[in-house]
């Protein structure tokens, strides 16, 4: 005999004595009663009021849970009524409240809120509830009059009522009471309201909306420096980037020690340009490691060890114990500002946790830069036996040891390396791309091609990996109708990738395609124009004879990177 979950709850009630089926059902979101929907299935909220559901309130509840789980929230609204009117627990009224309206049955709704308020007339969600109604069944007034008394409620009242216009069935609906709160010449809540009232209308979708509440907190409010924040925000959101830094400058003015204006006015200033003027705003606050960590980012990027060195002296001046985080950026600042024996210092007080190998590889470059290159490998080879856990941090182990190896020379030494990578991790394709770029740095070309081709096998759909192997078949084979064929893949799963655009001008070249070629290598120098594409996009060009054309993209290239290999080979080649 098979008896439904209903019957079955039932007959476990009887024998439990009302202690009820838990429910898994997600519970309904619905804008009313307390800020947030119980957790707890209706019969556990009865319980824990100390009341004693007799057995057709239970059978309601069970119902009503059962229809909610099955999807059928307009029967789970009517049995949490019919529970609701049966009992005397304003627990029960009011998740049924929540069910109905989330459900919008809005007249089955009006009765349990009905229900509600005749046995606890005082509680707490009440007005949200009655907000949320009005919403839902578009009495656009009314509902402005409840949500302007839950905004004068202090910051309670004013999450109840962003809950309640938030969760509005009709969001034009919701945004036009917003309009009509915003035409009020008194509004409680003062500014906080407003700019809640905006970050309501950013939800809702009215950003036009959310700009004149933040116009309007700064017009009844000019001292208050959340007002002007809050309007740079929606100035932000608009596309309006200087006046957002305006409205940010000016909220700093008036508050000074808030650490989140000041983040947001450099974040603002770095993201219009002038990243010098964003660190030394950050120096202007009161430092602690957010701001100093942000201001040293700031003039890393700019470039002035000049602003570089203020920010790693400021550093160093904040209180010990400084937490890891910390101690790795001083030693990255020491770096940066060339305070090389400083940096290893600070990079060997890193403790075992998250930035304890980073900072072992970075003491390891640092040896090898002072020329102590067995001093770097032996580093590097001592935190692989002491054991490390994460493969992704392995990996980098093997191949900063491969990459100090052949910046020396040693190829062969390098290979050796990936080797002894990939016996720990086969198949491992950052560790089989490096073999392949080594491969074919010492004219193995074919054992490059396998690696590639390896990569590929492992993953077929993996567009970075058919670029690889489709570029090298095309730079270092006449195989290129097979190179084309795996570019063009690449280049249709990534199709705005452009170091894949430029593979497709450089094959198309080399298959004496030259103005199809050319068309590629300018996209992709356009969208980004590093040194290798200014070689294949000038070597196009010299071919098409336009030579001095060819030098400009040149010169392009060498003033973002002067020694890359394939752009020096270029020049010297063609442009004897």
């Amino acid at each position: 005999m098979v008896i439904s979950a209903r019957l079955a709850c039932l007959l476990l009630l009887t024998a439990l004595g009302a202690q009820g089926c838990a429910s898994t059902a997600a519970r309904p979101e619905a804008a009313a009663g307390s800020t947030t929907p119980s957790e707890t299935a209706p019969a556990a909220a009865a319980a824990a009021t100390g009341a004693e559901p007799d057995k057709d309130v239970m059978a309601a509840l069970m119902a009503g849970e059962f229809a909610w789980q099955d999807g059928r929230s307009d029967s789970a609204a009517r049995h949490y009524a019919r529970a609701a009117e049966l009992g005397q627990d304003p627990g029960i009224a009011e998740h049924a409240t929540k069910v109905a309206l989330s459900a919008q049955q809005w007249g089955v709704a009006a009765d349990t809120i009905a229900r509600w308020r005749a046995l606890d007339p005082k509680a707490a969600g009440l007005v949200q509830a009655d907000a949320a109604l009005a919403l839902g069944k578009g009495e656009t007034g009314p509902a402005a009059e409840l949500l302007a008394s839950l905004l004068d409620q202090g910051k309670a009242g004013r999450r109840q009522a962003a809950q309640a216009l938030v969760a509005a069935p009709d969001r034009k609906g919701a945004a036009q009471v917003v309009a009509d709160l915003l035409a009020r010449p008194v509004l409680g809540g003062g500014t906080a309201a407003l700019l809640l009232l905006g970050q309501v209308s950013e939800q809702l979708g009215d950003r036009a909306l959310a700009l004149r509440a933040a116009e309007l907190a700064v017009a009844r409010e000019p001292d208050d420096a959340r007002a002007w924040f809050g309007r740079s925000h929606a100035r932000l959101r608009a596309d309006d980037k200087a006046g957002a830094r305006s409205d940010a400058r000016q909220a700093l003015a008036l508050d000074p020690d808030s650490r989140e204006i000041r983040l947001t006015y450099a974040a603002l200033l770095d993201d219009g340009g002038d990243t010098a003027a964003a660190a030394r705003v950050l120096a202007e606050g009161k430092p602690d490691d957010e701001l100093l960590g942000a201001r040293a980012a700031y003039a890393a990027r700019t470039g002035d060890k000049a602003l570089m060195r203020e920010a790693y002296q400021a550093l160093v001046a904040l209180p010990l114990p400084a937490p890891d985080a910390r101690i790795e950026l001083l030693g990255q600042m020491a770096e940066l500002i060339g305070a090389k024996g400083e940096a290893i210092d600070w990079y060997g007080k890193v403790p075992r946790g998250d930035q304890y190998i980073d900072s072992q590889l970075r003491i390891a470059v640092l040896l090898d830069d002072k020329g102590d290159t067995a001093g770097a490998r032996d580093r590097i080879r001592a935190l692989r036996a002491e054991g490390i856990e994460d493969d992704a941090q392995l990996v980098d182990t093997y191949l900063l040891e491969a990459e100090l190896a052949s910046k020396r020379g040693r190829q062969e030494d390098a290979v050796d390396v990936l080797r002894r990578g990939l016996e720990v991790l086969p198949d491992n394709q950052r560790l089989l791309y490096a073999r392949a770029l080594v491969y074919e740095r010492m004219d193995r070309v074919e054992e490059a091609l396998r690696d590639l081709q390896r990569m590929v096998a492992l993953n077929p759909d993996d567009p970075d990996a058919l670029n690889a192997l489709g570029y090298t078949l095309a730079d270092r084979t006449q195989r290129l109708e097979e190179a084309q064929v795996l570019i063009e893949k690449a280049l249709a799963l990534k199709p705005d990738e452009p170091a894949i655009i430029d593979s497709l001008g450089w094959v198309l070249f080399r298959r004496g395609e030259a103005a199809k070629a050319e068309i590629q290598l300018r996209k992709a120098f356009e969208m980004q124009p590093d040194a290798e594409i200014a070689a294949h996009l000038g070597e196009v060009l010299w071919s098409l004879g336009r030579r001095d054309e060819a030098r400009r993209i040149w010169d392009e290239g060498k003033a973002r990177d002067a020694d890359n290999p394939t752009l020096r080979a270029t020049v010297m080649r063609l442009d004897r």
